[in-house]
């Protein structure tokens, strides 16, 4: 399966400016980033039919209010998932503020055919744990946040079963007792800056929900991979890009039908690593 990684350069700093006292986007800033979207989708069309991704990721943060409902129009131009990042949801109730932070997912009605569609489907998917630094970014704007404490799989049919987190979400270790035998491919969308975490943390998890990862994180400061359990070390890596402040797209292939018959342990031809101890694929 192909998948598109568009590495947007957000700078929180210009973002959520420490002088205002709201978390809403700077206008500017999300218009800038807006145009590193439009961008990357204009890259996935001119590639061949075959090339172009069914299922595109943008990075935490990726969408104001205004650009999640333009998101839609590209999603039927290509035919393709998106799963992007929000600004902060917020909102007040009893005079006290509220703040989530959520994903969207939209689903062309064509899909997986990479045509034209004439109508989507959307969903959304939250955080359930905010970082220290985000915890009191919202005490000083006076702030509550909201986790989402639902764990989501979306089942795509002949591309497989797929996982889906924001950021620090990644390390939650319950998320992925679930995850163990239920899923092909775990989706993080992120903006993080300790990358090095991300990418040990990457490749342990592929081992052992022993599925296919893909990190989308912020090119503000790089760090976005994809990590396969191949047996063959070479193979592992299927996408790694660093380098801070950096917008850059991404077509990369997922292994699906020879990783469903590994998890089904019928890897006769050892194409990935043996499964981890009492894996066993389940069916829902």
């Amino acid at each position: 399966m192909n998948i598109g990684l568009i590495q947007t350069s957000l700078n929180s700093e210009i973002a959520w400016p420490k002088s205002s006292s709201d978390l809403q986007m700077n206008e500017d800033e999300s218009n800038r980033i807006w145009h590193e979207i439009k961008s990357g989708f204009y890259n996935f069309r001119a590639l061949p039919v075959s090339k172009r991704p069914k299922i595109v990721l943008l990075p935490e943060f990726s969408l104001d209010e205004h650009h999640e409902k333009a998101i839609s129009e590209l999603s039927k131009a290509l035919g393709c998932v998106i799963i992007g990042g929000k600004d902060f949801v917020r909102q007040e109730y009893n005079g006290t503020k509220y703040v989530q932070n959520k994903a969207v997912v939209v689903i062309p009605q064509n899909w997986p055919e990479n045509s034209s569609a004439r109508s989507v489907s959307k969903f959304y998917f939250g955080k359930s744990f905010f970082s220290k630094d985000e915890e009191e970014a919202f005490r000083k704007k006076g702030y509550t946040s909201i986790s989402c404490p639902h764990i989501y799989i979306l089942n795509a049919g002949d591309y497989g079963k797929i996982g889906v987190a924001i950021c620090a979400d990644f390390f939650d270790i319950e998320r992925f007792v679930i995850y163990k035998g239920r899923i092909h491919h775990l989706f993080i969308i992120a903006y993080n800056k300790d990358i090095q975490s991300f990418y040990f943390l990457a490749e342990a998890i592929s081992r052992l929900v022993f599925c296919n990862v893909i990190i989308c994180n912020t090119g503000h400061y790089g760090g976005s991979i994809g990590f396969s359990p191949y047996n063959e070390l070479h193979k592992r890596y299927v996408y790694k890009h660093e380098g801070s402040k950096l917008f850059t797209t991404q077509v990369i292939s997922l292994p699906v039908n020879s990783l469903d018959i590994a998890q089904k342990g019928r890897d006769s031809k050892e194409i990935f690593k043996s499964t981890p101890p009492k894996y066993e694929q389940k069916t829902f």
